[in-house]
């Protein structure tokens, strides 16, 4: 979405922080919409990497171990 669709990805990003900021307001943890445990904008790469890597140690997408 970073890539393809810029505009959607901003939107996400900005909702990402007004939810954010509701849960802080209410004293509640944050959340995040990647599986990073961090917020959108820091936990997608701005550069295209393979799909099955992800220079981390970890295969999401299977494709490591076929």
């Amino acid at each position: 979405m970073r890539r393809d669709e810029p505009e959607l990805f901003t939107k996400a990003c900005q909702l990402e922080k007004t939810i954010n900021n509701r849960r802080a307001a209410l004293g509640k943890d944050p959340v995040y919409l990647t599986r990073h445990n961090a917020p959108l904008a820091d936990g997608t790469p701005e550069t295209d990497v393979l799909p099955f890597d992800h220079n981390d140690g970890t295969c999401d997408s299977g494709w490591c171990f076929t």
